[in-house]
């Protein structure tokens, strides 16, 4: 695969040397850095006007200025941030005076239903020119889920005629005496803590589990004049607003006792700057399920196809190792369990690490290339291995073998490549973008403080969108990258700090390669195996996998 030197950002994210910048903080200051950058905005306005061909004519303004002052000032709901605004703030979002609140919740409603993927255009056109200034920007992506609460309550809604547990002890089929109409709400640390115990285990028992906390029937109806969700969990149904957000069940001893309801917010996080592009999907969708959608999202709006992907278990599944590979994207995934073994099976062909054995002699091999071959029907993914110590002539011509043979095991960066244990040792640092985005921008609600009253997928998406506009704009300021790369004379501030930067991961990398060749010694995997070891003399010929438990790693 081809080399970019790998350089982790000194910080975990770029933009949070905007707050020692006056210019960069606050909305009003937001907005005027948004004004400025023409180049980016000026099909984000042109696609965000909401004047109309019919009617009175509506009064002037740019509403996706609105929406990232709103966004820019941590506010989480619309009320309180309308009333702590100034005539000079939507005086600079070009309106000639504050506009009534009725008229603000209207188009920024409208706004969130019809246009919030536009933002997301305009943030690709400022990571492309970040791109264009520095090639390692999302050179290497990593990707992460967390909850995301929705607003929207579940309620008992069992109606005449059908059973409910509910009515056992009463005659006239209402809710018992004290009981409330109302499940408990789960915390959303509790649906995170299950979520990463289900990534523990094997992937077909994970998915299992996932189909067992979700409710049994799920059906949306009328009611009122609009579409609401009804569920089924054991004997009792339930009926919630918001008829786009998923729904877990968590039960004791037979019995639902509480209820989880919201979204993932997953984002795609460059190790380079911490800049992330975001997606937000119900949470019925699992996050494997929504990696080869978001890595989509990364390649287009980038402009450019990452060189690996890094992620935590919940992506270590067949699924994701094979989109990857496809796409030319080195996965580097945690080992997950598989069956009833903790580890991977060593098989005639390759080790559990991945490694290739000699057709020849059943040694180990050195992973010299990957590409991907191009074909009629589809194109093929193959490594390419040369014979570490050689025992035939025939050992010394270069060997490959199909991704698709293992596409778990079979990946087109080596596992004893130092920069696969760098990148997997600093996933968890990335991670804490969740928090920052939180924190900046009220993304990806946990409680009640930051979660908005807005029943409505597309407004959780609009605020994520508009966040990630924000944050590219603010890398780009702190970075000198806002002008073009031709009038842009030198290195720019991160590429002259990280001349002096230390790679920290670089001494941890390098101990766990040598941990890792240490181990695959102990376990045999240094030696020769397979029927072609064995008719030779330089091993066994059952894998070492396959022996029996005290079993000598070699003859």
């Amino acid at each position: 695969m081809p080399k970019l030197r790998y350089q982790p950002p000194e910080r975990l994210t770029g933009a949070t040397e905007y707050s020692k910048r006056a210019e960069l903080r606050g909305s009003l200051n937001t907005v005027r850095l948004v004004k400025q950058q023409e180049w980016a905005t000026t099909q984000l306005r042109k696609d965000c006007d909401l004047s109309v061909n019919h009617g009175r004519k509506r009064e002037p303004g740019r509403w996706e200025l609105a929406a990232v002052a709103f966004v820019a000032s941590r506010q989480v709901d619309l009320q309180p941030w309308w009333d702590e605004s100034t005539d000079e703030l939507w005086r600079e979002c070009g309106f000639t005076k504050k506009p009534p609140y009725h008229r603000v919740w209207e188009r920024m409603r409208e706004l969130g239903e019809q246009r919030e993927e536009a933002f997301l255009d305009a943030a690709a056109l400022v990571i492309q020119r970040c791109r264009a200034h520095d090639p390692h920007v999302f050179a290497h992506a990593h990707v992460d889920s967390t909850e995301d609460e929705t607003h929207a309550a579940l309620v008992h809604d069992c109606q005449p005629g059908e059973p409910c547990k509910r009515a056992e002890n009463d005659e006239s089929g209402a809710s018992a005496q004290g009981s409330a109409l109302r499940p408990q709400r789960a915390p959303t640390s509790t649906a995170r803590e299950q979520r990463e115990e289900w990534n523990e285990q094997e992937p077909a028992e994970s998915e299992q589990h996932a189909r067992e906390a979700e409710p049994e029937e799920a059906v949306n109806v009328s009611r009122g004049g609009r579409i609401v969700k009804r569920i089924r969990v054991g004997d009792c149904w339930y009926v919630t607003r918001d008829s786009e957000a998923g729904t877990r069940a968590y039960t004791r001893n037979g019995k639902t006792t509480r209820f989880w309801h919201g979204y993932y917010s997953a984002k795609a996080v460059d190790a380079y700057t911490g800049g992330a592009i975001p997606s937000v999907d119900p949470a019925n969708r699992q996050e494997y399920d929504v990696f080869p959608e978001l890595m989509d999202r990364v390649c287009t709006m980038a402009g450019a196809t990452p060189q690996t992907v890094t992620g935590d278990k919940g992506y270590s599944v067949e699924k994701c190792f094979k989109y990857a590979t496809r796409k030319g994207i080195a996965p580097v995934f945690p080992p997950r369990k598989s069956g009833n073994q903790t580890q991977r099976p060593d098989t005639l062909t390759h080790d559990r690490h991945g490694v290739k054995r000699c057709d020849h002699c059943g040694g180990e091999m050195k992973q010299t290339r990957f590409a991907i071959e191009k074909g009629k029907t589809k194109d093929t993914p193959w490594l390419w291995f040369q014979c570490a110590a050689p025992a035939t002539p025939g050992c010394k011509g270069e060997q490959r073998i199909r991704c698709e043979t293992d596409w778990r095991s079979l990946v087109p960066l080596s596992r004893l490549d130092p920069l696969y244990h760098e990148l997997s040792k600093s996933h968890y640092e990335y991670e804490g973008v969740h928090d920052y985005w939180r924190d900046r921008y009220r993304v990806a609600a946990d409680n009640l403080t930051n979660r908005p009253k807005v029943v409505s997928l597309n407004w959780h998406r609009l605020r994520a969108n508009v966040a990630c506009l924000i944050d590219w704009l603010r890398i780009a300021a702190v970075n000198g990258w806002l002008g073009t790369a031709h009038s842009c004379r030198g290195r720019s501030l991160r590429q002259k700090r990280a001349r002096k930067g230390v790679r920290t991961k670089m001494d941890a990398a390098a101990k766990a390669v040598a941990e890792l060749i240490k181990n695959r010694s102990n376990d045999g995997l240094d030696l020769p195996y397979g029927p072609r070891a064995a008719a030779l003399g330089l091993g066994e010929a059952t894998p070492p996998s396959a022996r029996s438990s005290g079993d000598p790693p070699g003859p």
